[in-house]
C-alpha cells in the first residue's frame, strides 16, 4: 500500500473516531469516515492491551496484510479507515480474520453516506 493511502497523523485518527461508523468484529474494530481526497488512506493501531511489542507488531503486520488484499477491490475513494486490533487478533486463522474484515467493510460501506 503506498504512503498516500496511509493515516499517520494523530487528528486523522481522532477525526475519524469522532465522525466515522463503527462496525465491530471478534477481531479488530474498523471506522470509516468520509474525507475530503481523491483517494482512500487506512490507518492501524494495536494498544497495551494487546500485548507486548511483539504481539503489537504483528497485528498490525496483520491488518495491513489484510487491508492490502481487501482495498485494492472495495474500497471507496474520499473515505478515511482506522483499524483498531483487538487480543484475539494475534492468534487467529488467517481466513477467519480475512472474512471478518470482508464483513466489517461491506457493513461500513452499506452504512456510510457516500457517493
Amino acid at each position: 500500500m503506498n504512503k498516500k493511502h496511509r493515516l499517520r497523523k494523530r487528528r486523522d485518527f481522532v477525526h475519524v473516531s469522532a465522525n466515522g461508523v463503527v462496525a465491530r468484529s471478534k477481531f479488530f474494530i474498523l471506522l470509516g469516515c468520509a474525507n475530503n481526497l481523491e483517494d482512500f488512506r487506512v490507518g492501524f493501531t494495536a494498544s497495551r492491551r494487546v500485548g507486548g511489542a511483539v504481539d503489537r507488531n504483528r497485528c498490525r503486520r496483520r491488518m495491513r496484510a489484510v487491508a492490502d488484499l481487501i482495498f485494492r477491490g472495495h474500497s471507496i475513494s474520499g473515505v478515511d479507515y482506522v483499524f483498531i486490533a483487538k487480543k484475539n487478533l494475534v492468534h487467529c486463522k488467517w481466513n477467519d480474520l480475512l472474512n471478518a474484515a470482508l464483513g466489517a467493510v461491506n457493513f461500513l460501506h452499506r452504512h456510510m453516506q457516500v457517493q
